[in-house]
């Protein structure tokens, strides 16, 4: 493609100081860090997809010479939109009221389900569980729907970073969180291998804030980090029934 005297499309604002600035104490507190992230996320995203929909379009006025180059920038932003499309549904999800129906399920039956969306997407990925053995006999409140979509969007997050040299560690155990016993899920993912930034979308990092709020809305918690360049985790907590 000839160059251009448009700045490229890709470039993107690096959003560490608004997802690392400090979290003042307030009523409601477990509620707003998320809300707030999430709002400077879209807000992030959609300038970064109105500067490409305005790069692509004025690309094609411009009429390159060579038609071949006018064919891609006409899919670049028809991708641009297609993705865009995406975004805002997901978005729109993130703030619609959801509405849970729970019923008791046993942990075990819980973490073995987990454990088969795992294996069917890893390709012979090697695991390893740590399994303490001590959450067994409880029992975990869930919308089996509701949980499902937000499980599914957990295992996503490993299985799309898997690469060929990469190992999975999974640890489970009984744990607590604010003085409350609860089951805990630990998965590692050991080199992982990075997917080129042109392939993600801000679709799915809404997608992750929606099963953050599916699972704070179960009393639970989901996080992700970055353990080094060599290792990514998701560690899934989940209150266990008392009854």
């Amino acid at each position: 493609m000839a160059a251009s005297k448009y700045p490229s499309p890709e470039a993107r604002q690096n959003l560490t100081a608004v997802a690392s600035r400090p979290r003042v104490p307030r009523a409601n507190a477990v509620l707003v860090p998320i809300q707030e992230k999430v709002i400077a996320e879209i807000g992030h995203e959609l300038g970064n997809f109105f500067h490409k929909l305005y790069y692509w379009a004025d690309f094609l006025q411009d009429k390159p010479a060579r038609q071949s180059a006018d064919a891609t920038a006409v899919q670049m932003l028809e991708r641009t939109i297609r993705n865009l499309e995406d975004f805002l549904k997901v978005s729109l999800e993130y703030f619609h009221p959801t509405q849970l129906s729970c019923m008791r399920m046993g942990a075990a039956e819980l973490v073995d389900a987990l454990l088969v969306q795992l294996r069917a997407q890893l390709n012979g990925t090697p695991v390893s569980i740590a399994d303490a053995g001590d959450w067994r006999d409880g029992g975990v409140m869930v919308d089996p729907g509701r949980f499902s979509q937000a499980l599914g969007v957990a295992v996503r997050q490993l299985v799309d970073q898997v690469g060929g040299e990469s190992t999975l560690a999974i640890a489970i155990r009984r744990a607590s969180r604010d003085g409350h016993a609860g089951l805990e899920v630990y998965l590692r993912l050991n080199r992982p291998s990075e997917a080129p930034a042109l392939l993600r979308t801000g679709a799915a990092g809404m997608a992750w804030a929606v099963a953050e709020k599916i699972v704070l809305l179960h009393g639970g918690e989901l996080l992700e980090s970055t353990i080094d360049t060599e290792a990514k985790s998701v560690t899934l907590f989940l209150p266990l029934d008392p009854s």
